[in-house]
């Protein structure tokens, strides 16, 4: 069991460094549910949990136009996580109900900027989108063997203005040691969000890009995540994404590609 945990983990690091992707983000849930033991105060579902840091790195094909076909990401995981309340740098979720089956949650996230101007000759002259501050809504329930995960987030620093709704039916499973979560859904963003990630405004009208202003759009994606203990404390996680990019994005004269694919590694270690 320890080789097959071993070599599913490298199967998730060999991905990682082989496979052009754009980051996409696993479902935050089910992997804080597969990291986090849960060994805290079961009396205490608030205050009784666990602290968590470590490190995670990703690759993925960059989209944009004119950019490197691979890019890649290293990011700090400190987080503390209880039954009912996470708060970390990936986000913050507060369950303000939660039952046998279902669970409502006040949540908040931070949406980096899509592009940097200076990632290539053809973004030059566009305008820096600002990091956005996203705050919302999410429901879970469990719904035959897996769980039904929906989250509503709006721009609260009018970064954008826009709105994003994700709906994805997320599988876990257990081999041994080894966490499994498969599943996939589709992402519904409002026409600022989509102009925020891929429009040309006036102003960033050149020769050879047009102006562009999309429509709200439909964004499918699966997503795989697989995590597996080194020791009762560290635990090893990788993840892999695909996202199929609609006509809203590849339409735009800054996009080159019509999709994104990702993949991820990274060390937690929980007390």
């Amino acid at each position: 069991m320890l080789f097959a945990g071993v070599t599913l983990c490298l199967t998730a690091l060999l991905i990682l460094f082989m496979s052009p992707a754009q980051a996409q983000q696993a479902k935050k849930e089910t992997l804080r549910d597969q990291v986090n033991p849960k060994t805290g105060d079961a009396l205490d579902p608030w205050f009784g949990g666990n602290w968590q840091v470590g490190a995670f790195g990703g690759v993925s094909n960059n989209p944009y136009r004119g950019t490197d076909d691979v890019e890649l990401g290293l990011l700090p995981i400190v987080a503390y996580d209880s039954e009912r309340m996470h708060i970390g740098v990936d986000g913050i979720d507060i369950k303000f109900f939660k039952n046998d089956v279902f669970s409502a949650s006040v949540i908040g996230a931070l949406r980096m900027e899509p592009f940097d101007n200076g990632d290539g000759n053809y973004l030059r002259g566009m305008e820096e989108r600002d990091m956005a501050f996203e705050a919302g809504i999410g429901f879970s329930a469990d719904i035959w063997r897996g769980s039904l995960i929906t989250n509503y987030l709006t721009d609260v620093n009018d970064a954008h203005d826009g709105h994003q709704v994700d709906m994805s039916y997320v599988v876990p499973e257990q081999w041994g040691d080894v966490g499994f979560s498969w599943g996939g859904g589709v992402t519904w963003q409002s026409d600022k969000l989509v102009d925020y990630m891929v429009g040309v405004r006036r102003k960033e009208v050149r020769s050879d890009r047009a102006y562009y202003a999309p429509d709200a759009a439909f964004i499918p994606h699966i997503d795989f995540t697989v995590t597996y203990p080194l020791t009762e404390q560290i635990m090893l996680i990788g993840t892999h994404g695909f996202q199929y990019l609609p006509d809203q994005y590849t339409d735009s004269p800054i996009i080159d590609e019509d999709y994104v694919f990702s993949a991820g590694i990274g060390l937690v270690y929980s007390f």
